[in-house]
């Protein structure tokens, strides 16, 4: 079974069919809250996968991890899913759906890492600012790391901007052996 052809037929068909009802955004929502859900409670999988739990409480569990109120089209395409017993790719199904979405809407992907917990204003005008920049819509996910003593370390796509503390006394580390090592060199050339 190829997982990834199936999870993103799937997704496909939701997105498109989201869309059609005007619902894709609120799909969107609900995938982002189930996918951290499901890596956040590893009983999830097992759940889905146990053959001896019903139907019914499955598409219950997979609702109340979506956030509760579903689109009529994210619960029609979970009821078919069911039909058609690939109930256990749901994640793989909302992780496709995810990435199609960003991809459909031009959505960049990123981390925020900081030393202390941002007020969410400050946060707000950062990813405006990052907007700005990027040209377009970001999504930015905050994690607080007090190893970066200060400042920000910023993940956005395949680009890293480290505006950290830490990070400059590593960069100021490797200049200073650089120089060391030059200074070693010229003693030992000059003997």
């Amino acid at each position: 079974m190829n997982i990834g052809l199936i999870s993103s037929r799937y997704a496909y068909t939701l997105l498109e069919y989201a869309i059609s009802l005007d619902q894709q955004q609120e799909v969107y929502h609900a995938m982002k809250i189930f996918s951290g859900m499901f890596m956040q409670t590893p009983k999830l999988r097992h759940t889905l996968q146990n053959r001896s739990i019903s139907v019914r409480d499955k598409k219950d569990v997979i609702a109340a991890a979506c956030g509760g109120n579903l689109p009529s089209s994210l619960d029609k395409t979970i009821d078919l899913v069911f039909k058609n017993r690939r109930e256990e790719l749901f994640q793989y199904i909302a992780l496709r759906f995810i990435d199609m979405y960003r991809e459909r809407y031009h959505i960049q992907c990123g981390k925020l890492v900081t030393a202390v917990p941002i007020d969410p204003e400050r946060e707000k005008q950062f990813i405006q600012r990052i907007q700005q920049i990027a040209g377009g819509s970001v999504e930015v996910e905050p994690e607080v790391d007090p190893g970066i003593i200060g400042g920000f370390v910023l993940t956005l796509g395949d680009n890293r901007w480290d505006a950290s503390i830490s990070g400059e006394l590593t960069r100021i580390r490797s200049k200073l052996r650089g120089v060391e090592e030059n200074s070693l060199r010229d003693r030992n050339n000059g003997r």
